[in-house]
């Protein structure tokens, strides 16, 4: 028999007759504290870590930090062996070692095997296919040896030809299948942005496509698992449930029932186990005897209000102004920031932009820095200087062609690897785009380039090492499986 668990967001729980296998546990309700999310798991869950499985191995198939999330891994007996993404940032490594565990790196291509269960992971197409800050991330196939069942996921990755005809090379026929569901709307930053009303519609699409061609190539799965998204803002950041979630799960695996009458479509609740045997899905349970869902009237809503204007926002890091040293720096991490623009896709849109295009603004996106208790600080990108020119006078609004606004402590923070792009994104910056038909403005991808782990990983390390300090009190409630 292979259980299969559902324990939230991205996290899983794959159980044989001897063994146990955790794979990108939250095993705490709050998360994302690496990058000032304030993330809650969604739907909330009745999780007692007491009754808690003991452990075989714990797999984090990359480490972004709804997947890596220290706080959870706190909670772990030190015994239990770890298996990292091989392409994880050194400082990942280094933090679980700091913290006693013994570390594997998990390599593409290469199986690793507890008992009856054996996960292999494979990668991600980042030559054809997008896939935005997610270089690390591990896709992956968990079988019973004993031909009970088996899970595939691609985690963050786009689905393609290849990963489809990869699994059919390793298992006869297809068991369930994680399929995940990363649709945001990010129109509550960017008011020349629609609201994103069709993303049910284009889930049920692009899962619809990746059914089909699973079916073609592989066969047809025992059953199909929505997952992702599963977490909710709090506090002061509430208003964001409403506004960023831009999928029913629920309508889309009801829509794709309508289609596939024969065939199991499931938006996974935290709890629900599925079991199978001889390649067959035999039950479903709702919950387990360590994790259920809570009643739905206890989950925060994700109902749409009527379109206002977002609230002003604080910063992600919590300062509110920076200091002289810290503006030098600033302005060095900016000459930076404009290098690795170019070539990019922001600096070839701008390349393509024609002179009477935008006649009345200047042919460049502006940085508007916000400082409390004085006037912003504006940065315009100067292409041909390769940098940013502090500018003074008007409105960068009304001036340049597109630009961010954002507090400058938090632009700061990110050039330095303090926190990721994404701690901004949520509710605490804003966009324009006077051409958005014609220019494509998205700096948050360069933003990743320059902050994400693989190119700061000393500073995500004392971030790592911070958070660390903040669970120093944390006894591990989970064992390892004594075998």
């Amino acid at each position: 028999m292979l259980s299969i668990t559902f324990l939230g967001h991205q996290g899983w729980l794959f159980r044989a007759e001897h063994a146990a296998v955790l794979v990108d546990p939250l095993l705490c309700e709050d998360f994302g504290a690496a990058q000032a999310l304030g993330y809650r798991v969604w739907p909330p869950r009745e999780l007692d870590l007491a009754a808690f499985p003991a452990l075989d191995a714990v797999v984090l198939s990359h480490e972004h930090d709804d997947h890596f999330d220290i706080p959870s891994l706190a909670k772990l007996d030190r015994g239990i062996p770890i298996h990292l993404s091989a392409r994880s940032s050194n400082a990942a490594h280094a933090i679980l070692r700091e913290m006693g565990f013994t570390v594997h790196p998990l390599a593409p291509g290469e199986a690793v095997r507890y008992g009856e269960l054996e996960l292999l992971p494979f990668a991600g197409d980042h030559v054809n296919t997008d896939n935005g800050d997610e270089w690390d991330t591990l896709p992956f196939v968990v079988r019973h040896t004993g031909g009970a069942g088996s899970f595939f996921s691609l985690v963050d990755i786009t689905l393609v030809q290849a990963h489809v005809e990869w699994a059919a090379q390793k298992l006869a026929r297809p068991g369930v299948i994680g399929w995940t569901n990363n649709a945001m709307d990010w129109s509550h930053m960017a008011p020349y942005m629609a609201e994103r009303t069709e993303g049910t519609q284009q889930c049920f699409v692009k899962m619809g496509v990746g059914h089909k061609l699973i079916e073609t190539l592989w066969g047809t799965p025992q059953a199909m698992v929505t997952c992702a998204g599963g977490f909710s803002f709090h506090g002061e950041r509430a208003h964001l449930n409403a506004r960023v979630f831009c999928v029913d799960t629920d309508a889309v695996c009801k829509a794709m029932s309508d289609v596939y009458k024969k065939e199991k479509f499931v938006a996974a609740r935290p709890g629900q186990t599925l079991h199978l045997a001889a390649g067959k899905l035999k039950s479903i349970d709702e919950r387990t005897t360590f994790l259920g869902t809570k009643p739905r009237d206890e989950w925060p809503s994700r109902a749409k209000i009527a379109s206002e204007p977002p609230p002003d926002y604080a910063p992600a890091c919590g300062r509110r102004a920076l200091d002289a040293a810290e503006l030098d720096r600033l302005r060095a991490d900016l000459d930076e920031l404009a290098r690795s623009l170019v070539g990019g896709r922001l600096f070839r849109s701008l390349c393509s932009l024609l002179a009477t295009d935008a006649p009345d603004r200047e042919p460049t996106f502006a940085l508007v820095l916000r400082r409390d208790g004085a006037e912003p600080l504006v940065f315009a990108y100067a292409m041909t200087a390769c940098g940013f020119v502090e500018v003074s006078g008007g409105d960068p609004r009304a001036r340049y062609l597109a630009g961010l606004e954002c507090w400058a402590s938090d632009l700061a923070a990110v050039l330095r690897g303090e926190l990721g792009p994404i701690a901004i994104m949520f509710g605490r910056a804003s966009l324009w785009n006077a051409l958005p038909v014609r220019f494509e403005f998205d700096p948050f991808a360069a933003l990743y380039r320059v902050s994400h782990p693989l190119a700061r990983p000393r500073e995500y390390l004392r971030t790592y090492q911070r958070l660390l300090r903040a669970c120093a009190d944390t006894k591990p409630v989970i064992a390892r499986a004594v075998r």
